[in-house]
């Protein structure tokens, strides 16, 4: 049996490993460095804590005694391919079409990918540079671009989690207006960048679009830049009007806890400047003409719960960029100061998780036999889930 496993997270690998383990022939396709969105949680939250099985664990104990000795066993018999999954597909069967006397299972499926030239045909041209410049400068150039290839299976499993494709900020995340447009600039930051290529050391205001677990995990990283400076501010949207829990304990309590302290460094800094005040309303006249009025502070985050983003946009005169925020009459909360407002910021941030995307799209039925889709909510759910693909699969083919 012939088995193509699509993903680079945690229950990619381990499916690969179990049905490995199983005697089926198989290939992990991984688009990224094996792990996942748990090696980007080991390398900015290590002590994110999971459910695994019945314990609670962390990252880092699970990828230390689950993933690496899993990943380990796979490269070592070169079941891993590193490649971009680009379509699954049957080999020539059509979705209406049937084949007499036999099932759909009677045709393959094609897996269609592609491979990074760096890691094969550029290496081997910088290996035996003669050879190629035989080639032409034509053909060496076209050697960079990625080619389409494809290998035939007997079972596919989707094991990619909901897909690369960041979730947009506007209103029922569709995108907003320019923002397709800006999706490319430096000035917006979706999902992951938010850590890996965002330099907060040189912005005063961003913007924070969002919800769950994305959005509270990018206020964590919001933290220390926030407090570093009191020309900080942060702008928190959201179509929300209250605030909800995302579902991991951990974390709801460590953001409580962050906005717990928001809350009290500016009741400090409202008393400091209410004292200030005083003392400045009980100079004399003739003094408080050369000391300036204390300037009321602001609170370095302001929440915008009820509101959508609508549009974005770039000014030709004026740095940064600029975020139009509407919040619509049937929502019920106390909007301030208007329904409509812009918001000028260096960097918009958006964390609202990702789109479910998937390879088959409409090539294959809904409920294609042979063809799985592990779209766990859970690292739990998913490892249930490997039992019941191989329950199914055990429909059409015995164990090796």
């Amino acid at each position: 049996m012939k088995m193509a496993i699509v993903g680079s997270g945690p229950l990619a690998i381990l499916t690969a490993h179990y049905f490995d383990q199983m005697g089926a022939t198989v290939t992990l396709f991984q688009r990224a460095p094996l792990g996942g969105n748990m090696r980007f949680l080991l390398d900015h939250y290590p002590d994110f804590k999971i459910a695994y099985q019945k314990s609670i664990v962390t990252v880092k104990e699970f990828f230390d005694s689950e993933i690496v000795p899993a990943v380990l066993e796979l490269e070592k018999y070169n079941l891993t391919k590193r490649g971009d999954v680009l379509r699954v597909h049957k080999r020539f069967l059509h979705n209406d079409e049937v084949v007499p006397g036999r099932t759909r299972m009677h045709d393959l499926f094609r897996v269609v990918y592609t491979l990074n030239p760096k890691e094969t045909i550029l290496k081997q041209l910088e290996e035996n540079p003669d050879f190629f410049k035989q080639l032409g400068e034509d053909v060496i150039n076209s050697l960079h671009r990625p080619v389409e290839n494809f290998e035939d299976f007997d079972i596919v499993i989707e094991a990619q989690g909901l897909g690369k494709k960041p979730t947009p900020m506007g209103a029922g995340r569709s995108l907003a207006l320019n923002e397709y447009n800006l999706q490319e600039s430096s000035l917006l930051y979706y999902e992951k960048d938010i850590f890996t290529k965002l330099d907060l050391s040189n912005k005063k205001t961003i913007v924070l679009v969002g919800e769950g677990v994305s959005l509270k995990l990018a206020l964590l990283k919001m933290k220390d830049w926030l407090f570093s400076s009191p020309k900080h501010e942060l702008h928190w949207v959201t179509y929300q009007t209250a605030y909800t829990s995302c579902g991991i304990g951990w974390l709801d309590e460590e953001v409580e806890k962050f906005l717990e302290e928001i809350k009290a460094r500016f009741e400090k800094d409202k008393e400091v400047f209410e004292t200030k005040l005083r003392e400045w309303r009980d100079l004399e006249d003739y003094v408080k003409v050369k000391v300036p009025k204390p300037v009321e502070p602001t609170p370095p985050l302001i929440v915008h719960s009820g509101y959508d983003v609508t549009a974005v946009d770039r000014l030709l005169d004026r740095e940064g960029v600029f975020a139009t925020i509407e919040s619509p009459d049937f929502r019920d909360h106390s909007r301030v100061p208007s329904d409509m407002m812009t918001l000028a910021a260096d960097a918009i941030c958006v964390a609202r998780g990702v789109e479910e995307e998937r390879l088959a799209g409409s090539a294959l039925l809904n409920e294609e036999p042979g063809h799985y889709v592990m779209n766990a909510r859970d690292l739990n759910e998913g490892l249930g889930m490997i039992k019941d693909i191989e329950t199914d699969i055990l429909k059409f083919f015995k164990k090796a």
